[in-house]
């Protein structure tokens, strides 16, 4: 296969990263594969049929030659061995036009700082006389007044090139690149009026091992560099060495040079390529990502002993999400904070023995206190009573000591770790420690809710009862209902407490305590309910050698005290002290589910729990989200509640990101980025034969039932339901139902009258078209910048009949290709029908265009909102509510009469129009008429109702206007 054998076509690029898969958020080294692709190869982007399904994961195919073994996970001796495994990321770029220079096109000509790394100095884009490469635009290396063997080039991370990084250029496995190959660098170099004279200079070419190891770099002659306007290209050719897979060029400054003088080196016509000499510059062109994901399998097939291939099935962000059932919010957040352990404390009815979460702790048990337990007991499986948690649905763990709050050793139940586990909080560095509960005990005096102590801790009269080493750590409840904390180190020289006054937390309502040490032991702080408090302390408080755990009172050497009597839900340690904001989120959790956060935070924090480090791009997201409740849910289908409720999408794009599209994004599209049609010569894309363009009602909703998720616990808001009885009398009844999870109760009846009113009748859909374009390479760019949600266009001009125009939206994207560097894109839509309507925030308002006497029944009005384009009828609808006279003294409510809008035509200049009741007063031409303002509407300084909100009501306004519902 040779580097561009079909020039009509881009340079296709397929590559996988051997060094990183999964979750992992190491930079990946793409390993160049192209030259192993064997027959056609298939890659679909994420996408669905029609724009009410659900999002579906991308797939691809592709088969690669594996007859030297390389491939095979079992061939110690093979250059991938160890690294060969399940999700190992792949993708697949074009470059168009193709050339020589294999360099990111923003380095090669200067004006792009995004692919480009100084060792030290300082670097910008700068405006440069013109270069002998044709460029105006270089980039300015502000040269350090130190000594040399600095560096200026491809990358995209600053390590001083001893090793790779994910911008280094493949050198074996493009297609017609092998071992042993000469490569050329160059770019031109002049020093900035001012600068250093006679500064020298050299290029280099770096060459990288599989594993991202630098082999020993090729250097050409030092170069003196010319001052500008004069330019000197700097160029180096190099045999790539043995076990080179990757090259990074770069400008180096040769040690000893020293320069005395601010100097400013400007560097532009970068080129990279594979020759044994330089060639004129040329633009590398663009490059575009086709598809982006995992490998899921590699699958040798071997014909007889001489061939054989390797198969790898692949797929795309979205479809490892599925993979994860996720636990009940508050939880799930707790386990990506890498906790110790989580004692969720949920276990069923008769349970005396509760599990960690995480599985690295022993199960903690049900204790008597050394006295006995007598009458107290700790009754697992209990209901979740109380409000203020609604991170999880329970059950929890009820402990009844009669005994609570006392400072005598009298019998009664905790729980306690095993024993021989590990107890007390960590002896070194920053920890935190939360517990969940809830408590209406009026106690004898402070309650222990968790504590943990050393054998000497116990103190009588400021003296030790018991030798040994005092460490201590306790989170109690005071007997006037204030929750306290506090740390003793071992030889008691720091200790230090702190309470959190002003909640009372003896009300029957959960509260979240959380404690945290930080590192050097010199601070606690401790917050309830996310109301903070500290105290420092000049020593190291850390506590040691603690040999109990315990969580409903304290138990040290034989002696007990403070028993809890309440329900606990959470004990939880996490080894760092947790940064506030992390700590106010997880309040915000157990409190409220994260109720009111935007949607795109919610599926941030999806994702995160998911492990997926790419985090999510969001694309004009408004939603504010209800109470998360996710539990038993996978990770992509809590992803996917989170698209519906936003009336938008999600998907994973063809660079691998994962991107939330809101409600407004495809109303705000009004232009199609690509036309389909037969005329090449005007810009369209021409397309096979296989174009079919059906109208039918497989897509008619007129029965819509909305469901807006709840809380854990929660009562469920009643379902939401419209309907369309003329569509129904037209295509029969058709059902659609939707869940969504919002903060706005009302939305979900939004929601169901949109739906109905959108989907009532059937509009015409072109499926899918295929592109190949041998015939017609200018049509590249607009092709290889197809993703899902780009708005199209679709041309159809039959000789005998009215052309068709139909504008849509891709739904879907398949490139397909081959060995033989073939490419051809199939591409899926739906109607963009159903989104050619939006709604604004603007007041409906006009003046009277005619005097009204009192007693009239008929008020003529001048033009209202939309007069351009929409009848009177069309947005003034009976029953609406007007102001005749807004802002004076004899304003007065009116309503308009059911058919009491004049016929009119867009265009017109006044309407006559018919309300209920006669006016009680006289009104003369000019005045304003306008629905009243709601009562909730808050308007800017210095803006009057109603002209002031129709700055924001068009497509163009900041932030746009409120599309959907």
């Amino acid at each position: 296969m040779s580097a561009q054998m079909l020039p009509s076509w881009p340079r296709l690029s397929f590559a996988v990263a051997f060094n990183v898969g999964g979750t992992s958020g190491a930079t990946p080294f793409y390993t160049d594969l192209t030259s192993r692709l064997r027959e056609q190869w298939t890659a679909t982007q994420g996408g669905r049929q029609y724009e009410q399904d659900a999002v579906q994961a991308g797939t691809a195919t592709f088969t690669l030659d594996n007859t030297d073994g390389a491939l095979d996970s079992t061939n110690a001796a093979g250059p991938y061995f160890g690294s060969i495994a399940p999700y190992r990321r792949v993708r697949v770029t074009a470059t168009w036009p193709p050339s020589q220079n294999l360099l990111p096109q923003g380095l090669a000509n200067g004006s792009s700082l995004a692919d480009l790394q100084v060792t030290n100095g300082t670097r910008a884009v700068a405006a440069v006389p013109l270069a002998p490469s044709g460029h105006t635009k270089a980039i300015a290396w502000g040269y350090p007044a130190i000594s040399g063997g600095q560096a200026c080039g491809l990358g995209a991370t600053n390590n001083g090139w001893a090793g790779c990084d994910s911008d280094a250029v493949p050198v074996l496995g493009q297609p017609g690149q092998a071992p042993g190959q000469p490569w050329t660098f160059t770019v031109y170099a002049a020093v900035a009026v001012g600068g250093q004279a006679g500064l020298q200079l050299n290029a280099r070419i770096s060459w990288y091992r599989q594993d991202g190891t630098r082999i020993a770099p090729s250097d050409a002659a030092v170069v003196t560099v010319a001052t500008a306007p004069g330019w000197t290209r700097l160029a180096v050719t190099a045999t790539a060495p043995p076990g080179a897979v990757w090259a990074r060029p770069a400008v180096i400054s040769p040690a000893p040079t020293v320069t005395t003088t601010a100097t400013t080196v400007y560097l532009t016509g970068w080129q990279f390529e594979q020759a044994a000499t330089a060639t004129a510059w040329a633009d590398p062109g663009t490059t575009y990502p086709l598809w982006s994901g995992f490998v899921e399998r590699f699958q040798q097939r071997w014909k007889g002993t001489a061939y054989g291939t390797v198969t790898l099935p692949c797929v795309d962000p979205l479809a490892p999400l599925a993979r994860l059932t996720l636990q009940p919010g508050f939880q799930q957040s707790l386990a990506g904070l890498g906790p110790n352990f989580i004692y969720p404390f949920n276990e069923p009815s008769g349970a005396t023995q509760f599990a960690d979460a995480t599985g690295k702790r022993p199960a903690w048990t049900v204790v008597a206190a050394p006295p006995g337990a007598g009458s107290a007991t700790v009754t697992a499986g209990s209901s979740l009573q109380g409000v203020g948690f609604v991170g999880a649905t329970g059950p929890v763990v009820t402990i009844s000591n009669p005994n609570a709050g006392s400072s005598s050793n009298l019998p009664g139940v905790m729980l306690s770790a095993s024993a021989g586990a590990a107890a007390g909080p960590p002896a070194t560095g920053g920890w935190t420690r939360l517990i969940v509960f809830r408590t209406t005990a009026t106690p004898n005096g402070p309650m222990a809710l968790w504590s943990s102590y050393a054998p000497g801790a116990l103190m009588s009269g400021g003296a030790q009862v018991y030798a040994g080493p005092r460490s201590a750590f306790a989170i109690f409840i005071g007997a006037d209902g204030i929750v306290n904390a506090g740390a003793n180190n071992a030889d008691g020289s720091a200790l230090v407490t702190v309470s959190v006054p002003g909640v009372n937390v003896r009300d029957g309502n959960w509260h979240l305590a959380l404690a945290k040490v930080s590192p050097d032991g010199t601070m606690i702080t401790l917050s309830v309910d996310n109301l903070a408090y500290f105290n420092t302390t000049t020593g190291d408080c850390h506590p040691t050698s603690c040999t109990t755990d315990v969580i409903g009172g304290t138990m040290v050497a034989g002696f007990s005290q403070g028993l809890y009597s309440g329900d606990i839900a959470y004990a939880v340690e996490v080894p760092v002290e947790l940064d506030v904001g992390t700590a106010l989120d997880l309040g915000h959790g157990f409190a409220q589910g994260w109720a009111g956060e935007s949607s795109a935070n919610r599926a941030r924090r999806i994702l995160t729990a998911a492990g997926f480090p790419g985090g999510i791009t969001s694309l004009d997201t408004q939603t504010v989200m209800g109470a998360a409740n996710v539990a038993g849910q996978n990770a992509g289908a809590a992803l996917q509640m989170v698209a519906d409720s936003e009336a938008g999408q999600v998907y994973a794009d063809p660079s691998g990101s994962i991107t939330l599209a809101g409600r407004r994004w495809r109303y705000l599209q009004t232009t199609p980025a690509v036309t389909f049609g037969e005329m090449a010569a005007a810009g369209e894309v021409p397309y096979l034969g296989d174009v079919e363009i059906d109208l039918d009602p497989d897509h008619v909703y007129n029965t819509v039932q909305v469901t807006n998720q709840v809380a854990p616990n929660a009562t469920p808001q009643p379902d939401s339901y419209a309907t369309n009885a003329a569509s129904q009398a037209a295509y029969f009844p058709s059902s659609l139902s939707r869940t969504i999870n919002v903060q706005d109760p009302n939305e979900a009846r939004y929601a169901a009258a949109y739906l109905a009113g959108q989907y009532a009748a059937p509009v015409p859909r072109v499926s899918r078209i295929t592109v190949d374009p041998v015939g017609t390479p200018g049509v590249w760019p607009k092709l290889l910048g197809l993703q899902f949600g780009t708005r199209a266009r679709l041309m159809r001009r039959p000789n005998a009949a009215t052309p068709i125009q139909l504008d849509t939206y891709v739904e879907q994207v398949e490139w397909k290709g081959d060995d033989q560097g073939r490419l051809a894109v199939t591409v899926q839509q739906s109607a963009a029908a159903p989104y050619s309507g939006w709604m604004v925030a603007a007041a409906l308002h006009t003046t009277l265009a005619a005097p009204a006497a009192a007693g009239t029944s008929v008020v003529t009005l001048s033009a209202l909102n939309g007069a351009a384009a929409n009848p009177a009828a069309a947005v003034l609808p009976a029953g609406t509510v007007l102001t005749i006279g807004y802002g004076t003294p004899a304003a007065e409510q009116v309503t308009v009469a059911p058919g009491g809008v004049a016929p009119t035509n867009p265009g017109y200049t006044t309407v006559a129009v018919t309300i209920t009741t006669p006016l009680a007063g006289a009104h003369v031409a000019g005045e304003a008429v306008c629905q009243p303002p709601p009562g909730s509407l808050t308007l800017p300084a210095g803006a009057v109702y109603p002209a002031a909100l129709d700055a924001g009501a068009t497509l163009t306004a900041t932030g746009g206007p409120r599309a959907a519902y």
